[in-house]
């Protein structure tokens, strides 16, 4: 076969394909991935006939993963072959597989796949490709598919396989079926590279392959057809969620950090189809925000071309959004990924477990007047003398704390509430622990770390919220106080925190 051949109605279906989903823009360097199988050489030499009627420049791209031992080096030599028959620049690469899986502890063929695309994309970020060109065929789409529906995907994952992905990913062979592509390569006399694994029926997606869609077309001939029209539908109603779903985003999630909070009054009023995709987000959103694990431990990479391993099944969706609605508050639920979580009254709290470590306290000693502030919290801390008159003394007027004149004759302490710290408030017949007055008033348990106490000779004067103890307010005569306020530090806006 010669490069300046036509290919008859296999190039015109590429063509408009590749046209329908916009995939190649005229001047663009496209690197074809080619593993030397039937799919990707066909690729790679169709889009040889096209390139001058797209206007782009192809380079071809291969990984050697090191798995099958001659069969592998015999794979590469085909490809740089074919590569410098074409005139095309190459990148090849030779990845020891087995040993990085081994390590990693994860799935060989994953793990494959991974250091794969990871190669492959960094010829984009490199600047020597602007798309990535994959031989992914209609039966590759039906057998995904058929995988997807076998493990219980919704229409997210019934979506298979994209056309294109984050302006970088292309398929063209995507509506070619593998029989027309292999047809092709007969009829132009062109030799390909067999991968003997593929006829493995070890492997799930070769069983699909080989036995279960043999067995459907007995009752569906046009199966494969049927299960790629089944994607195109999934994808459009994705299209469609992904924009309904923005406003409805906007308030009933928002982010701190390292974690995601659902507001559950939010899911009260929605149908169960809006609540459950707004959960399976919110997760996706909290895997975003968890801190990476050492790269000994997962060396996992992100690649766009495939949505990753389903971070919740749909029973595992339905538990969270019972937990929501009707689930006690403090009670928890382990997602993967060790993805807790949380509901904390009017919110769901989605986070990665964190490892152990020590408490973000903090402890400020310091002798009235003073201004303390406490970085952790975001806030200033102000200390000072005021006058008081007649019969204002008893009380602490809206948004003021007042402490006895007395109890700053010595220095004060203020820090962050310990386990088992108690006072009584003022309002309160007896003393009343602080973990009490957090149930009480549904403190969530985020913030109840760093919540801050003022200490005098070991005992507790004051605490946020609930103010000065009832032992340390102004005597009834006072004619002077401590006044404690509480406000953003410099560049903040200065809003009073204390009552």
């Amino acid at each position: 076969m010669k490069p300046g051949e036509s290919s008859g109605t296999l190039s015109g279906q590429v063509l408009k394909t590749i046209r329908r989903f916009r995939m190649i823009s005229p001047g663009q360097r496209v690197a074809v991935a080619c593993s030397g199988g039937p799919d990707s050489t066909a690729l790679l030499l169709l889009l040889h006939e096209l390139s001058e009627r797209l206007g782009c420049t192809l380079s071809v791209a291969h990984v050697n993963h090191r798995l099958r031992a001659e069969q592998s080096d015999a794979d590469e030599q085909f490809v740089q072959r074919l590569a410098e028959w074409l005139q095309l620049p190459s990148y090849v690469q030779q990845i020891d597989v087995r040993p990085r899986a081994k390590q990693a502890r994860a799935n060989l063929e994953e793990k494959a796949r991974e250091l794969r695309y990871e190669f492959l994309l960094s010829l984009i970020k490199a600047g020597q490709a602007d798309r990535l060109a994959l031989g992914h065929t209609a039966d590759d789409q039906a057998e995904t598919v058929l995988f997807r529906l076998l493990r219980g995907a919704g229409t997210r994952g019934l979506a298979g396989i994209y056309p294109v992905v984050a302006d970088k990913i292309i398929r063209p062979l995507l509506e070619v079926r593998r029989q027309a592509v292999l047809d092709w390569l007969q009829e132009h006399q062109q030799l390909w590279q067999e991968d003997s694994t593929n006829q493995d029926l070890r492997y799930t997606r070769n069983r699909i392959r080989h036995q279960l869609l043999p067995s459907l077309a007995e009752f569906n001939p046009r199966i494969v057809e049927t299960l790629a029209e089944t994607a195109t539908l999934a994808r459009d109603e994705e299209a469609f969620w992904r924009e309904y779903l923005q406003p409805i985003l906007t308030r009933a999630l928002h982010t701190e950090p390292g974690k995601v909070l659902v507001d559950i009054p939010s899911l009260h009023g929605m149908p169960a189809a809006v609540a459950r995709r707004v959960l399976r987000y919110a997760i996706g959103k909290a895997a975003q925000l968890s801190p990476p694990e050492p790269p000994e431990k997962t060396e996992r990479t992100e690649f766009p071309g495939r949505e990753s391993a389903s971070l919740a099944d749909f029973g595992q969706i339905q538990q969270l959004l019972a937990l929501a609605l009707v689930g006690q508050s403090g009670a928890t639920l382990f997602l993967p990924r060790k993805i807790k979580a949380r509901k904390e009254f009017r919110h769901l709290i989605l986070q990665a477990e964190e490892l152990p470590r020590e408490l973000q306290g903090f402890y400020c000693q310091f002798q009235v007047p003073a201004l303390v502030e406490v970085p952790v919290l975001s806030t200033l801390f102000t200390f000072e003398f005021v006058p008081l008159v007649l019969g204002q003394a008893r009380y602490n007027q809206e948004g003021y704390n007042l402490l006895d004149r007395g109890v700053a004759k010595n220095p004060l302490v203020l820090r962050n509430w310990h386990p088992g710290d108690a006072y009584q408030p003022k309002g309160h017949r007896r003393r009343r622990k602080l973990k009490e007055l957090f149930q009480r008033d549904r403190i969530p348990v985020r913030e109840r770390e760093c919540w801050p106490v003022i200490v005098a000779e070991d005992q507790i004067v004051w605490a946020r919220k609930w103010g000065v103890a009832v032992s340390f307010s102004p005597a009834a005569r006072s004619t002077e106080a401590v006044l404690i306020q509480e406000t953003e530090p410099r560049g903040g806006r200065g809003e009073d925190r204390s009552g």
